[in-house]
């Protein structure tokens, strides 16, 4: 398996790359391809951007792409997908080493070290688990994945993304992180805060008079 890094909307892996993601129905796919075009373009997150995509004869099989916060060094990781072939288990645990290991290049750049931990937001599961069933068991297999690759659910934040694609309020989530240090709230508040405005203000455009709410909602506005 070989990956790459896309750096450009008119690279063809781009083009496939995004047909992979569309074609993929998954509960957390919530985003159309001018959010990964704008930060892929935009001076405010084009350099500390990764959209990696993992190839098998030459084909896109998988899909992961994360924000480097420099400041905080940490890291927000927004998809991770790959095809539902047999070996998907495999491909997506290869994906996700591959993408740490790009992350862990930007901040090596800056700081000389690894980064300080990556964030992944994940939709909480379903309280009726019967009649979405399906549902359930995609986020239940994420949420294993994700502990058996040393993330962490945290439960000092109540977190919140903001208003989804379909959706009409903003969504609770739950966050994992995944962290290189010993972290507590006020490590980890500032940083959270960072990749926040990083990835919505900067990268997806979504005004601050909607974002800093959201901060302040989930205590979160006032750290520095």
């Amino acid at each position: 398996m070989e990956f790459k890094v896309v750096k450009s909307v008119n690279d063809p892996l781009f083009k496939e790359a995004i047909q992979l993601y569309d074609a993929k129905l998954d509960v957390s796919l919530a985003e159309g391809e001018k959010i990964f075009r704008q930060s892929l373009e935009n001076k405010y997150t084009k350099d500390d951007y990764i959209f990696l995509v993992g190839l098998e004869d030459c084909q896109a099989v998988s899909l992961a792409t994360a924000h480097y916060e420099a400041t905080t060094n940490s890291s927000f990781l927004i998809y991770l997908i790959a095809k539902d072939n047999p070996n998907h288990d495999e491909v997506i645990a290869l994906t996700l080493e591959e993408i740490q290991k790009e992350i862990n290049h930007l901040s090596y750049q800056l700081h000389s070290r690894d980064v300080n931990f990556i964030m992944l937001e994940v939709k909480q599961e379903p309280e009726d688990t019967e009649q979405l069933e399906d549902q359930s068991t995609i986020l239940s297999n994420r949420r294993r994945f994700l502990f058996e690759h040393g993330f962490e659910k945290q439960n000092d934040i109540d977190y919140i993304a903001p208003q989804r694609k379909g959706e009409s309020l903003e969504s609770p989530m739950d966050l994992f992180i995944k962290p290189n240090i010993e972290l507590t709230k006020d490590i980890y508040g500032a940083s959270i805060k960072s990749n926040y405005i990083l990835k919505y203000v900067f990268a997806n455009k979504i005004p601050r008079s909607e974002i800093y709410p959201l901060l302040e909602e989930m205590d979160l506005r006032k750290q520095s």
